[in-house]
Order: C-alpha cells, then structure tokens, then sequence
C-alpha cells in the first residue's frame, strides 16, 4: 500500500468513527492536528461529512408510508399494491445513488468550503472550527492543566462564544478580535460572549487593551469591568469577592445590581487605584491598597512549541522547528540554525532506533554510530537514553574517561559537547526534548544539569518540570520506535554501559517494538540557572537523572539558541 493510500485510509476511518460517534480521545487528537494542518485533508473533511447528513436528512425526509410493513392486507390488495411500494422503494434507492454521484463530483470540483456542521460539537470542542476570524484565539500557553471534563485548548485554537472553559493550573494567553489581550492564571473558570466581552467565573486575568479595544468587558459575579485603554487585573473567589486592580489607563467599575431597592454607581479606577467588591448583606465595595504584582505582563521565559514532520501514522518524527521566548518576546528556529551537539560521555542502559529496528552497531556501516542517534539526526523517536545518575548533585568535576578504569570508575550520567560555545542570553539558552511514555510522569522526569568545563563558581540544575510537559496540549504524539536494552554485567553497577566506548561495542538485546504511546517533551535550560554570568559561555552539559523514581530521563534531542544578536523576533 502506497504512504498516500494508506495515509487516506486512516483518514476515513477517523471521519466514520466521528460521524458514528465512536471516536476516541485519541483518535479526535490525531484527526484535529491533520485538519489543522493539511488543507487537502480539510476538503475530504467537509466532502465526507457533507455526504453523511446528506444521506441522514433523504433518510428523515421518507415518510413511514413509504417503508411501513402492513399486517392484515389481504393476498389481493398485497398483489395490487406491491409494484406500487417496489416502485417508491426503487425511487428512493435511485435518488440516493444520484445523490452519491452528485456529492463525489461536487467534492472534487467544489472551490469553496462549506460551513462546519453541527455535528463537530457532539463530539468535542478540539477540532478546530475552521473559522477566518474567530472571537478570539489561544496565542500562548505555559504549564496549563485543563479542569476534568473541560474543553482542551492549544496555541491556534479558537474560542467558541458562550462555551465555558476551565484550567486547573498554568496559565493561557488569548487574542481577541479587537486587539485586547488577556492573560488567565489557573485556577479559572471563563468563557467569552463576544470579541469583546470576557466572563470571569473565577479566578485571575490580567487585560491589556490597546488603541481600538476601549470597551473591552471584564464581566465577574459581582461587577462589569469596562476598559478605556488600560492595563488592569481582576481577581475573583470561589465566592465571587473580586478585586480590581488598575495598573495604567482608566476602567469603570460597574457593580451589578443585587437588590432593587439599592443600585450602587459605577466608579471610574485610574492608575494605581484598586477595589474590592464583596456581599455583605447586599453589595460591598472598598477601596483596597494597590498592588502592582497582581497584574501578569507576559508569560514565562520557555519553550513555547515546535514543529516536525509527519511519519506514516501522521505521529511526529522528525524535529523541524522550535518557537522558545526569550526576554519576553518569542523567536522561531529552524532545525539548521540550532547549534548541535556530540556525545561525549555516557553510562547507562538502551537507546532508541526508528520503527525499522536497525541497530547502527550492527549495521555494518562504519560510519553510523549508536551516539548519532542522539547526535547526528533530528529524530524524536532516536537516542541514547537510561543515563546513569545521581540523588544529590555533583560537587566535584565528572570522571569521562572514553574507557571505563574500575579503580577510577566513570561518574554516572551522560555529556554533550556543543559544536560551538553557547552564549547565555536572555531566556533559555539550550533546548532538550525528553521522550516520555503516556502512562509515566506526567511532569516528565527530573534531571541534573552540569554547565562544562566544570567549575566550582558555578553550580548544578535540578529541572523538575518541563515547558511542554506530558499534560500540555502541546505536547505530540511519536510514532512508533524500538527499545534496545544493554545487559548488565555486574550486577553492583547500576548502568549497564560504563563509558562512550562500550556504547559503540557492546551486544545489545536486539531490539523490541514499543508497544505503549509516547510524546515529545521539550524544556529550555538557561545558562543562569547554572550560575554562568549574562554573556560568559559553556562548551557542553553533564546531565544525571535525579533517580527520584524508577523512570529515567530520555534525552532524544539536544541543541543550543545561538546568541540574540543574531537571532530575529517571530
């Protein structure tokens, strides 16, 4: 089978599990990130769907006459009638086949797309509506976790008017239509009733409104918050207390009217003026001090999202681009302006093959090596992982000898030397992409990072949590890969593998299929974690998994941001 005929078939079969309404979680994934990325895709999408409520609605227009078995009519009546219900029956049969050519023939002459059916919202709210110019659009995410139940959202994703949404932790960044920009920090509860109107059920936002958003609405339990081109933030409680703070630019705060007898004024907030409003027996509002700190200007510094390439399951593969922000403003990097990495140094226990299962030791081609797996390709589903590690971090410079000397064993862990020395900047300086399976970690798994040459002025990193974790939305799906583990020798080693060179000579198991799903994990490491100065350099990273738990660190992906200077903005 062709990679185009197989890649349609597993298109069809999305499309009927969704009209059948048999569609898993999984299967509604994979088919919104086809549909948002190939437009040819989208036009056997809407051909299909169009074809089923077509035959659906010829289905409901027939009348019971048509079809209905009739019990007491006599053998007579029955001979008489029978030629007549053959004939509608024929009708129908012959206008549904006509139907089907039409529908084929308009599918592929059909120079514009119809409008998403309705039938998308039985489902689920993932797949992207397809809308030019939505209310407004998720621009950013950092660490967000989705209340249970609630509607997932990723960058690019469309907020549907009137559907309420729910974070549980993190933080999500929207655009709306009219320019306003607004900031939610989890837990929250939200959803918006038009481009420029936001309902905060609870929870923090914080609302940039620029020249041509003045209007903006901020609707809470107890008030409507009215922008007239600000920056201002607005907290609520589980109760419903809100607090507003006005960090530039003027707002009026307009408290609802809880009791007929009693309306309160709307009050005009200026710059460093802050209220409360709360229900005391009817509706409280006080002035409350100012606090600057409750606004949120942008998120964090950190790997934003990246791109790959598709394999044959349409699963990510291959490593293309990645977007990180920086000092606050976001850059993307083509595979090719990244700075690569040579391994240097491992103690372990496997590595990772594509889904062929080609062991480069036993390729016979002198020229690839089990270490290009990490170092030489941009494949997420390839590398050398299992590290070696520690519970506590380094003190004293790592022992890297190409062969192991039992009387001076090699530290655990594993090294990369970077083919230029990386500068530390603004924001992240490195990137690593860790291969998690579904059912581990969800925050993926800690590690320790070294800054080389080691020096005891600087220090090593504890990374506890990834930008794009197993939980983010941004987080992709791989296709499938090998397994190939390393016996142990000595069962008093933790690692199977004690230096570089074993890597490349020793007989591993040969490979298994892995049978469970995982994703690509992404986070960015900044040099001033390490404690190295603003602008000072370091030739390559030791890396140790913390041995927190029984899962161990697979690093599949490891490169360096070349400086600012020259670097463009997104």
């Amino acid at each position: 089978m062709s990679q185009n005929n197989q890649h349609n078939e597993i298109l069809y079969e999305l499309f009927g599990a969704l009209c059948n309404e048999s569609i898993t979680p999984e299967q509604h994934q994979q088919l919104e990130e086809i549909l948002a990325t190939d437009a040819d895709a989208r036009k056997k999408y809407f051909n299909y769907l169009d074809l089923h409520l077509n035959l659906d609605r010829l289905h409901d227009e027939q009348t019971d006459a048509d079809f209905e078995f009739q019990p007491h009519i006599s053998p007579a009546s029955q001979t008489n009638t029978l030629p007549e219900n053959v004939w509608k029956t024929s009708q129908v049969l012959l206008l549904m086949s006509a139907l089907i050519c039409v529908t084929v023939i308009v599918s592929f002459v059909a120079l514009s797309q119809p409008q998403v059916p309705a039938l998308l919202s039985q489902v689920g709210p993932a797949i992207p509506a397809l809308d030019e110019s939505p209310l407004a659009k998720v621009s950013q995410t950092a660490a967000v976790r989705f209340a249970e139940g609630a509607p997932l959202l990723k960058v690019g994703s469309p907020i549907e008017e009137g559907q309420e949404y729910a974070i549980s932790a993190g933080q999500l960044q929207l655009i709306f239509a009219n320019g306003a920009e607004v900031i939610l920090t989890g837990p929250a509860v939200f959803e918006s009733q038009g481009c420029e109107h936001l309902a905060v059920r609870y929870g923090a936002c914080s609302v940039y409104a620029p020249d041509g958003a003045e209007g903006f609405t901020v609707e809470t339990p107890l008030s409507n918050v009215v922008d007239y081109g600000t920056r201002f933030s607005v907290n609520v409680s589980e109760a419903g207390i809100t607090d507003v703070q006005v960090i530039e630019g003027e707002t009026d705060v307009r408290p609802v009217k809880l009791d007929p007898s009693c309306e309160i004024p709307p009050k005009r907030l200026t710059r460093g003026m802050a209220q409360r409003l709360t229900t005391n027996n009817g509706l409280v509002v006080d002035e409350i001090p100012f606090d600057k700190s409750q606004y949120v200007s942008q998120l964090p510094d950190r790997i934003v999202t990246y791109t790959t390439s598709r394999g044959p399951s349409n699963r990510a593969q291959d490593l293309k681009c990645v977007t990180v922000q920086r000092g606050g403003k976001q850059y993307q990097y083509e595979i090719e302006d990244l700075i690569g990495v040579e391994l240097t140094h491992y103690t372990g226990r496997s590595f990772l093959t594509r889904n062929d299962g080609v062991d480069p030791g036993n390729d016979d081609h002198s020229e690839t090596l089990r270490r290009h797996l990490l170092d030489q390709d941009h494949c997420l589903l390839t590398g050398v992982v299992n590290p070696g590690g520690a519970t506590s971090p380094l003190t004293t410079p790592p022992v890297m000898n190409p062969v192991n000397d039992p009387s001076q064993p090699n530290t655990p862990g594993m090294a990369v030397r970077f083919h230029q020395p990386i500068v530390n900047d603004a924001g992240p300086d490195i990137v690593l992409f860790d291969l998690q399976v579904i059912v581990h970690s969800t925050t993926g798994d800690a590690f320790y990072v070294t800054p080389l040459p080691f020096s005891s002025k600087l220090k090593t990193h504890k990374v506890e949590q990834f930008d794009i974790d197993l939980a983010s939305p941004e987080a992709q799906l791989l296709e499938k890969f090998w397994l190939h583990i390393f016996q142990q020798k000595n069962k008093s080693q933790q690692d199977a593998i004690q230096s570089i060179s074993e890597l490349e000579s020793a007989i591993g198991n040969g490979g298994n299929w892995h049978v469970v799903g995982a994703k690509a994990l992404a986070v960015g490491i900044d040099l001033s974690d390490l404690g190295v100065p603003e602008g000072q350099t370091v030739d390559g990273i030791f890396l140790q998994d913390a041995l927190d738990n029984q899962d161990i660190v697979d690093p599949v992906f490891i490169a360096g941001f070349p400086p600012l200077k020259h670097t463009t903005e997104k």
